[in-house]
């Protein structure tokens, strides 16, 4: 009986291991970029779905960092603890190619719309 169960789990783990590759790699048109500032460091992550991205901000709610999503998509609703920002893809590109801190990305970001 307990082999039986540890089968199934095993074969329900594999099947959502191929779920997560196909969402993962499903593409909706729009990019998220995403910004997360957990503990101290900032790291940046690109997605090609709004569910992606929203699972990301779903794991940092506040407590253990939080995430801001650039993105292109202007009916998305995504809902963060950070920030959720739509622009345009030469926007979120020029924002990408620099490592600076957030600070300074919303700063550029904002003096560029002045």
């Amino acid at each position: 009986m307990l082999e039986e169960l540890i089968k199934q789990l095993q074969d329900l783990e594999s099947k959502a291991a191929e779920l997560r590759f196909s969402i993962r790699n499903y593409n909706d048109g729009f990019i998220y970029l995403t910004c997360l500032r957990c503990y101290g460091s900032i790291s940046w992550e690109t997605y090609t779905n709004e569910f992606c991205a929203q699972e990301l901000c779903n794991e940092y709610y506040g407590d253990n960092g939080i995430v801001d999503v650039y993105t292109n998509n202007s009916n998305n609703s995504i809902q963060s603890y950070g920030s959720v920002t739509v622009m345009s893809l030469d926007e979120m590109q020029n924002l990408s190619k620099e490592n600076i801190s957030m600070s300074r990305a919303i700063t550029n970001w904002i003096t560029a719309r002045i």
